[in-house]
């Protein structure tokens, strides 16, 4: 073998995003990358995937693990997983590699095997990140599509929620009360409709909504906010979007209006302070300022001892793209922002005697500042 180090990557690609990234090749059942840079990069498939491979990989080279006698390997280590080590051991010996570096969801009990098999194996949490960052027009182009479809779906949420009928302080639709779940399932056949999948909706009112990643409520009341958090997939690129909007049906309380004016306002001081060369802490800082202003606190340092039933309890936003979370974080943390990032805007207060109240945008880094990519109109009231 050569002492030259190349990365290796293995799994199935529907959830593997760097195997996906490098390739461009949605598979179900583990590949193998091996990628030595500059363009040359070899997939193993198997015999099942290779022809589908061959026409839409972006890969310098296709080979079958057929040719590595898998179905032996199979029997000879005496289970799926013992025999993937044998396979991953023969690749490396076929491609002269003694030393390769692996992501962070490369399995450690293959990696044992490779290691005590001569190879040294490098675990990295920076692979690709640089490339995956920074986002093409084309990979835009890609995560616009999966907003498009989240504020459809946002919307259809909305028309369900502004024609429903009034009874006894709750929401109520087709004679009984509506829910949160009523919601998702207008949302997530939407998506369906649009080419889109989702791992979770957020359609989540009243109390309930104050912890942030609440799904549903079983009822929506009259008066009391309703989140509406909708991120999408393309189940063709497997680009995210992802956004939010809160609105209400009926007189709010006025804390109520307190906090969704101090949301609006801050999401749009989030949303200046967007641009090259900034700090994810000055978007984040921008959101919290607006907050003490209005007298709520947040769990940045310099405003977590301001008292107040709500607060801001989240960063403010997160790189997206092939995963819904991503690089760039957008809070109390050291990154600064470059040309291509693509992010969300995302400040919230959360009461647990009202609810929360979240207004997100998805936006894309440009020279002068940012391009929004969810212009979704932010109206509270639907009365």
């Amino acid at each position: 073998m050569s002492g030259e180090r190349a990365v290796l990557l293995f799994g199935e690609t529907y959830h593997h995003p760097n195997i996906l990234y490098r390739t461009g090749f949605l598979a179900p059942d583990p590949v193998i990358v091996v990628d030595r840079g500059d363009g040359d990069t070899t997939l193993w498939a198997s015999a099942l995937e290779e022809g589908r491979a061959r026409k839409e990989a972006r890969v310098a080279e296709v080979r079958s693990t057929f040719d590595l006698d898998i179905a032996e390997k199979v029997r000879s280590a005496g289970s799926e997983q013992e025999s993937w080590g044998l396979v991953l051991e023969e690749v490396c010996r076929r491609h002269r590699l003694e030393a390769v570096d692996v992501d962070s969801q490369f399995p450690a009990i293959l990696a044992d095997h490779l290691r005590a098999h001569d190879v040294d194996v490098r675990p990295r949490t920076d692979l690709y990140q640089r490339q995956r960052r920074i986002k093409t027009h084309e990979e835009v182009a890609w995560i616009t599509r999966a907003e498009d479809a989240a504020m459809a779906a946002t919307q259809a949420a909305i028309d369900v929620i502004a024609t429903a009928d009034i009874r006894d302080g709750l929401l109520s639709h087709d004679g009984r009360p509506l829910s949160g779940q009523d919601l998702v399932v207008r949302v997530e056949s939407t998506l369906l409709e649009l080419g889109c999948g989702t791992e979770d909706t957020i359609c989540c009112g009243g109390p309930e909504s104050a912890d942030p990643h609440r799904a549903t409520s079983d009822v929506l009341r009259v008066g009391l906010p309703i989140v509406l958090d909708i991120f999408p997939y393309d189940k063709r690129t497997r680009y995210w979007g992802d956004m939010t909007r809160t609105v209400v049906r009926g007189a709010p309380p006025p804390e109520v209006e307190r906090m969704w004016d101090a949301v609006l306002e801050a999401q749009q001081a989030g949303l200046d302070a967007v641009r090259p060369g900034a700090s994810g802490r000055d978007v984040h800082f921008a959101c919290s300022d607006v907050f003490k202003e209005h007298g709520y606190g947040s769990l940045a340092k310099p405003y977590r001892d301001i008292k107040s039933a709500a607060r801001f309890i989240h960063g403010t936003g997160h790189g997206l793209g092939l995963e819904i979370h991503e690089f760039p974080r957008i809070g109390d943390v050291d990154v600064t922002l470059e040309v291509g990032d693509v992010i969300t805007v995302e400040p919230g207060l959360y009461d647990p005697q009202f609810g929360g109240i979240r207004i997100e945008d998805l936006v894309v880094v440009t020279e002068e500042g940012c391009r929004n990519l969810t212009p979704l109109p932010k109206v509270f009231h639907l009365d």
